[in-house]
């Protein structure tokens, strides 16, 4: 068969007896990775996690074959599943691991994004994965860099290793993980966090991000930057602010603040006060800030300027206003106090949000 970038095409299929006689030559032993393959996960992220291995290792076979010195350790990979049988993504493919779960242990595992497909067969599907939560916690004692994405993150908190440690998950599912998880370090902001060997990423193609990041914790950051020009990965979005709905979880029952929301939603663009809103309300100031804090967590001033700044995001997607038209729509009078609080909010300034996201529905 022949070979591809150096290196032949079978050692990725399954011979890993091969790849590792192939590499022994080079005199690197390679990293061993286990891609965790289950019953419903994202298909990209399973294969794709492979994948950056696979372009990193062509690239450190060309810089050995180049240099002639030594190379950092390549990457070989296997996908694991429970009883080493087959399992079908979300899409629909299947894939056909052949090797169970077992005490051989790993320098890497991957925990893929598994399908949302509603609140109690999500959790069902949790609580089904006993043998896999107790071997990613085997495999993290025993020396394993254990790496999770998107929702995978829920099965790598079922471990409780994450307790007390930082960690990120995909931002729409923030409160089910938070309730399920309350010892956690939720860093939601983040898109990939890392501590005492347990690496986290948020939304689904976030894993693209994580692996880059990986190959330069193994490889260092000139291979990591070879990886990503060659497959377009973006490494300089780090943070899942801009797809955050800022108004996420104000869904609720109490009639005075569906009211206050009402109003600032009239009347957001002029200079509102407590005394303001709490006289079209006929409620005390300080009633109003308690069902607030109550409710939604935070001060109506506060979720005024939330409302404003989700406001402007929305004009920056789909208008082609100026900034300045767009701070004087939104209640501010000075462009660059809004850019100041438009950035702290979202992560990105106006002019940077607008080039990413113009004509991008948020949902």
């Amino acid at each position: 068969m022949a070979p591809l970038y150096g290196v032949p095409r079978r050692c990725y299929i399954g011979n890993i007896d091969y790849f590792y006689a192939f590499f022994a030559n080079m005199k690197t032993l390679p990293l061993r990775a286990a891609i965790l393959a289950i019953d419903g996960c994202y298909a990209s992220s399973l294969a794709g996690f492979g994948d950056v291995l696979h372009v990193t290792n062509a690239h450190l076979s060309r810089q050995q074959h180049k240099t002639g010195g030594a190379m950092s350790r390549p990457f070989s990979w296997e996908f694991v599943s429970h009883q080493g049988k087959p399992v079908t993504a979300c899409n629909g493919l299947t894939v056909n691991s052949t090797v169970a779960l077992s005490s051989e242990p790993y320098d890497i595992i991957f925990i893929p994004g598994l399908y949302y497909s509603g609140h109690d067969a999500f959790l069902r599907s949790l609580d089904n994965a006993r043998p896999q939560r107790e071997w990613l916690e085997a495999q993290w004692r025993k020396g394993a860099v254990v790496a999770a994405n998107c929702t995978g993150t829920f099965l790598l908190a079922e471990t409780r290793l994450l307790d007390g440690r930082q960690a990120t998950t995909t931002w729409w599912l923030e409160k089910l993980f938070r309730e399920r998880n309350p010892n956690v370090d939720l860093q939601l902001r983040s898109m990939v966090t890392e501590q005492d060997r347990l690496w986290c990423a948020g939304a689904s193609a976030s894993y693209l991000l994580q692996a880059v990041r990986m190959v330069e914790h193994f490889c260092g950051a000139n291979t990591a930057t070879l990886t990503a020009k060659t497959m377009l990965i973006d490494t300089s979005q780090t943070t899942q602010l801009p797809y955050l709905p800022l108004q996420m979880g104000s869904v609720h029952s109490d009639t005075m603040v569906a009211k206050a929301q009402h109003w600032l939603l009239k009347h957001f663009a002029e200079d509102v006060s407590m005394p303001q809103l709490a006289a079209a309300l006929s409620v005390s100031v300080r009633t109003l800030i308690r069902h607030f804090n109550d409710v939604l967590g935070t001060t109506p001033l506060a979720y005024l300027q939330n409302l404003r700044i989700e406001i402007s995001m929305k004009l920056l997607e789909s208008g082609d206003l100026s900034i300045e038209e767009i701070a004087n729509q939104v209640g501010y009078q000075n462009a660059s106090s809004f850019t100041r609080l438009f950035r702290q909010h979202v992560g990105a300034t106006p002019a940077a949000y607008r080039n990413r996201f113009a004509s991008m529905p948020r949902g």
